[in-house]
């Protein structure tokens, strides 16, 4: 064999094993008990039937289907300050207590009426809630089905007139 072919085929098998193991690594755990580091997938589903409160499925998709959940646990994770995070995670808590001090269990497992309800009281008394509600309707109207939904927005450019008479004052 001589020393080029070696080197050609050495590299080749060398590249072939290195790339095996990249391909092992970008693999992700689906089933992982965390949605993420801040917000666990209850967490996660708690705020997307907070969002089916605020913004119900009308005559266009709802906050649950455009996914304000997945949403937000990415901004509250990545943009968030620890302080931020805290103050978000103990809101989604005092939700769960004060649901459970209302209808003896967790906002999830609430019916319709009583999540009505519950939202309704929030919205008057906790100031943290605003900041959560605020969070799904922006997540809602930055999403994909807010802004063909709601909008009415088509990424289609407007009419383009180059020689208008325009006056500077």
């Amino acid at each position: 064999m001589k020393r080029r072919t070696f080197i050609i085929k050495g590299g080749l098998g060398v590249g072939a094993i290195g790339l095996g193991l990249l391909t092992n690594y970008s693999c992700q755990d689906q089933d992982s008990p965390m949605f993420n580091e801040v917000l666990s997938k209850k967490d996660v589903k708690m705020i997307n039937e907070i969002g089916d409160i605020i913004i119900p499925v009308t005559d266009t998709p709802g906050a649950k289907e455009a996914g304000v959940g997945e949403f937000i646990a990415v901004v509250v994770q990545d943009c968030y300050t620890d302080e931020e995070k805290k103050r978000f995670k103990e809101t989604l808590a005092s939700i769960n207590k004060m649901s459970n001090q209302d209808f003896m269990h967790d906002f999830i497992d609430c019916k319709k009426e009583e999540r009505i309800d519950l939202i309704k009281k929030l919205d008057e008394e906790n100031k943290e809630f605003k900041s959560i509600k605020d969070l799904i309707v922006s997540s809602y109207l930055s999403s994909e089905i807010g802004m063909t939904g709601f909008f009415r927005y088509y990424p289609v450019p407007g009419k383009y007139d180059g020689c208008i008479s325009e006056r500077p004052w």
